[in-house]
C-alpha cells in the first residue's frame, strides 16, 4: 500500500472516531447514571418507608412516632389504674358530683373521680377537640363534658401528631379511636365518633408517648 493511500485511511479512521466521541458526548456518562439510579432508590426507599407509617396509623410528619408500648412502665401505670378502678367498682363505690342527682354517679371502673359540670346537658354531635398547649403539653377541649343519654361525642385532632380518644378500662362504655392525626394533604382535621347509651360519667385519656391529657363524658337523662 502506498503512502498516499496510508494517509488516506489514517484521516478516515480519524474522522470517525471524532464522529462517534461527538455523539458520545450529548448523553449521560456512566458516573451520571449510576448517580441518577442512587438518587431514585433514596425517593423510592423514602416513599416505601412514608407509607408504611401511614399504613401503621402513624404520622410521617412527626419528628418522633411513638405509641405507649405493651408492657413499657407508661403501659403498666395504665394497667395498674384500670384495676384499682375496676377493685373499687366491685365493691360499689361509687362518685356523685357536685350538685349532681344520683343519674350523675360515676359508672363502674372510672379511672378518676369526675365532678359533673352545672348547666344543661349537650345532645346531638358534641364536639371534643385535641389542642396543643404548647410546653403543658396537649389537652381535651372540653375536659369534662355532660350529654344526654343516647348523644354523640366528636374527638378531633388538626395536629399533624397523633394522640388518641381511649377509654379506661372496666367501665361500662368502651371506645378507642386509635391514632388520629391530620395527614400532610388531608383538608379537615382526623375525626372519632362514639354514640354513649349509659348513664354514667366514663373516663378516656390519650395513649400516645408524651400526651398526659385526660378527659371525661358524663351522660344523663
Amino acid at each position: 500500500m502506498s503512502i498516499r493511500n496510508r494517509i488516506i485511511l489514517i484521516l478516515a479512521g480519524t474522522l470517525i472516531l471524532t464522529t462517534v466521541l461527538a455523539a458520545c458526548s450529548g448523553g449521560p456518562t456512566t458516573v451520571e447514571i449510576v448517580s441518577t439510579a442512587k438518587a431514585q432508590n433514596k425517593l423510592d426507599n423514602a416513599q416505601a418507608t412514608r407509607q408504611a407509617v401511614i399504613d401503621a396509623g402513624g404520622d410521617p410528619d412527626a419528628t418522633v412516632q411513638v405509641q405507649i408500648a405493651e408492657g413499657s412502665a407508661a403501659d403498666k401505670a395504665n394497667a395498674e389504674r384500670a384495676a384499682i378502678a375496676t377493685e373499687e367498682a366491685e365493691k360499689g363505690n361509687f362518685t356523685e358530683g357536685v350538685g349532681g342527682t344520683a343519674n350523675d354517679e360515676l359508672s363502674q371502673g372510672a379511672a378518676f373521680d369526675v365532678v359533673v359540670p352545672d348547666g344543661a346537658a349537650e345532645s346531638g354531635v358534641v364536639i371534643v377537640d385535641i389542642q396543643s398547649l404548647g410546653a403543658q403539653g396537649t389537652a381535651f377541649v372540653p375536659e369534662i363534658i355532660k350529654v344526654t343519654v343516647g348523644s354523640t361525642v366528636k374527638w378531633t385532632n388538626a395536629r399533624k401528631s397523633a394522640a388518641s380518644s381511649t377509654a379506661h378500662q372496666g367501665q361500662d362504655e368502651n371506645w378507642d379511636s386509635k391514632a388520629l392525626f391530620k395527614g400532610t394533604f388531608d383538608k379537615d382535621p382526623a375525626s372519632f365518633e362514639h354514640t354513649f347509651t349509659t348513664l354514667g360519667c366514663f373516663t378516656y385519656s390519650s395513649q400516645f408517648s408524651g400526651d398526659t391529657n385526660t378527659g371525661a363524658v358524663c351522660v344523663v337523662e
